[in-house]
Parts: structure tokens; sequence; C-alpha cells
């Protein structure tokens, strides 16, 4: 009798969150045994009052097929983009190829720049016809400051680095400065500019920007073994 009464007390005893949590999680096929208790249950609900739980679970399908129709879109914004990009830095690299004078190669620049809506600068450390010059201590500074052993600085400036880099920087624009470098020498700095100070931000790939600098370098040299060559 004992046995009775101990076994109707456990029968009545409320189960507790965690207990019908743990039943549901380990028998995920009680609403396949039980499909009325789906359409019967319902919840509280803040805003639309009590729903049932295929409700919810649908609203739920309904979110996530949302964002990753959003995540798509966002990836195919980002592809065009990248493809625009890589169009953009092969042209200006096609013009380099036929570039055989340093104005022909700050045209080519300064083309590259436009399509990308950004200011471009580029500086040497040795005097070449038609191109500007910066001193390696502005760069170093700029290096010690800014670079943090990284190959090239994404982000913003303060005004006296800014105006050493390029002439009429962007007011609270950003930045992204890369040295010319090639042959185990450095040649000096290209730097580009946008007016939006969030453009340029450190986690962006440089890919594109070192490689074209790697490029000017080449130029660079060659045109150093002809001054020597005169």
């Amino acid at each position: 009798m004992n046995d009775g009464v101990e076994a109707s007390t456990l029968e009545t005893m409320p189960l507790s969150d965690e207990a019908v949590a743990t039943y549901l999680k380990d028998n995920p096929d009680f609403f396949i045994r039980h499909r009325d208790l789906l359409t019967q249950l319902t919840v509280p609900h803040g805003e639309q009052g009590a729903v049932s739980l295929v409700e919810i679970q649908l609203k739920r399908l309904r979110e996530r097929v949302a964002e990753l129709e959003e995540d798509i879109t966002q990836l195919m914004s980002l592809g065009a983009k990248n493809d625009a990009l890589f169009r953009a830095f092969a042209e200006a690299h096609q013009a380099l190829l036929r570039a055989d004078t340093p104005q022909t190669v700050q045209k080519a620049l300064t083309a590259l720049s436009e399509q990308l809506q950004l200011s471009v600068s580029l500086r040497v450390y040795a005097p070449i016809d038609g191109l500007q010059t910066i001193s390696r201590q502005a760069v170093e500074q700029l290096k010690s400051h800014h670079f943090a052993g990284r190959p090239c600085y994404l982000g913003r400036l303060r005004r006296v680095d800014a105006e050493a880099v390029m002439a009429t920087p962007p007011e609270l624009g950003s930045f992204a400065l890369v040295p010319i470098k090639g042959e185990g020498k450095e040649w000096g700095l290209l730097s580009f500019a946008s007016a939006d100070g969030g453009h340029f931000q450190p986690e962006m790939d440089t890919l594109f920007i070192e490689q074209l600098a790697s490029h000017l370098a080449i130029l660079c040299s060659q045109w150093a073994k002809r001054g020597e060559r005169q």
C-alpha cells in the first residue's frame, strides 16, 4: 500500500523545466508520436498573444530564410565589387606595361584612382623627372607611427602625416600607404586616399596595391638604370 501511495505521489509531482527539456531532447520523436499536440499547445507571445508551436517554428524558418537571402545578396554584391576591383587594377597594369615615361605612369595611376573614386600619390626618394619626391625620413616616421610591422598601412592619418604623402589630402579621410619596393631596394611610397574616413580598414586585403607597388618598383629601377647610362 505504501508503494502505491509513493507511486501516486510521484505521478502527481510537478516536473521541473529542466526535466521536461531533458526528456524532449532525449526523445526527439515525441511530437511525431503525438502530432496533435503541435497544434494544441500554445506559447504566450508578447505581441501576437498565444501562438502554436507550428507557427513559432514556421516564423523562425521564415526568419532564417530571410537571413540566408540577405547573406546571398551581400555575397553577390561583394563578388561584383571584387570583380570590378580586379578589372580596374588589371587595366592599370596593362597601362603601366605600355608606359615608357614617368608622366605616362602618373596618367595610368590617375585613371585608376578616378575609376576607384580615390585620390592617388606616387612619391619617390631619388629625383625622377615628372614625379614628386618624399624623404626617407618622412616614410620611416610613418612606418614607425602607423605600420606596426605590417607591409602596408590602412586607416586614418594625422593632418601632418597626410600632407607628407599627398598635396591635398581629404579632410577626415582614410588612407592606404604602401612602400614601393623591389629587387631589395625601396624607391618611394604609393598612397591612395578616400574622403570616406571608414573606406580603408586595417583588416582589408592589400594584395592589389602591393602588386601595383611592385610593378612601380620595376619601372623605378629601369628609370634609374637609364639615368646611370646617360
